[in-house]
């Protein structure tokens, strides 16, 4: 073969492996972006009690989908696990979005199978993508922060009862991700200080209002809360 042809053939498919990543890495960011919006659309909806709260939220999810359709082009076969580093981060973002989403419907945990449904298409009944299942499992790490988030809301109304069954929940996630993360994915362990700090925030809620609540007007629970958060961080 002539080397000039060698060389050009070689130039044209690195410059195709770096467009189609940069174009990975694009959507990707669109994505956890996107996300994002999604997530803080939702803490304003779980807020509101009217039937149509979730109009924005699921206008957010179409728009999201749509951007994984589009990175589906480029990660079909061998390519999905070439560039799985480039695209993960939108998957677990999505993932802690969708989480957060099914938790405000459903009060409990989204399974890897619900989540695999937004991946397939309802006509074909066919995959058009798939979810690795480190990236469900970090999806849901992250998932934790907005429960904490909310705990703390609903604590805030009142709602201890609410507030309780969270932190129950984030107690059984966290004995989870323990067994999880010392035996099959020791990347887990960087999010789980994160959970337990969560945990350690809707503690310190619950027992405000519990033991505390009585000696204060309704409308000061917030702050009183907020305190014990910013004494926790600064511990920490």
């Amino acid at each position: 073969m002539d080397p000039q042809i060698f060389f050009t053939e070689c130039r044209d498919i690195l410059d195709a492996h770096h467009d189609r990543r940069e174009r990975i890495i694009k959507v990707s960011r669109d994505i956890t972006a996107q996300s994002k919006k999604m997530i803080f659309a939702l803490h304003r909806a779980s807020q509101m009690n009217h039937k149509e709260k979730f109009k924005e939220v699921d206008k957010k999810q179409e728009e999201i989908i749509s951007l994984f359709k589009k990175l589906a082009q480029d990660i079909q076969g061998l390519d999905y696990h070439r560039y799985s580093r480039s695209f993960s981060g939108g998957f677990e973002e999505f993932i802690e979005a969708i989480a957060f989403y099914h938790f405000l419907v459903h009060q409990n945990v989204i399974t890897k199978d619900q989540v695999d449904a937004y991946f397939i298409d309802k006509e074909t009944n066919e995959k058009w993508l798939t979810v690795k299942t480190e990236d469900y499992i970090l999806g849901l790490a992250d998932f934790t922060g907005e429960l904490m988030r909310y705990a703390i809301y609903v604590v805030s109304t009142g709602n201890y009862d609410q507030a309780m069954l969270i932190c129950k929940l984030l107690r059984k996630i966290d004995t989870d991700f323990e067994l999880i993360a010392s035996a099959y994915m020791p990347q887990l362990f960087k999010k789980m200080g994160a959970l337990k700090g969560s945990i350690k925030k809707v503690e310190q809620a619950c027992y405000t209002f519990q033991i505390r609540g009585s000696e204060y007007p309704k409308e000061m629970y917030l702050t009183i809360i907020k305190d014990h958060q910013e004494q926790y961080e600064q511990q920490n």
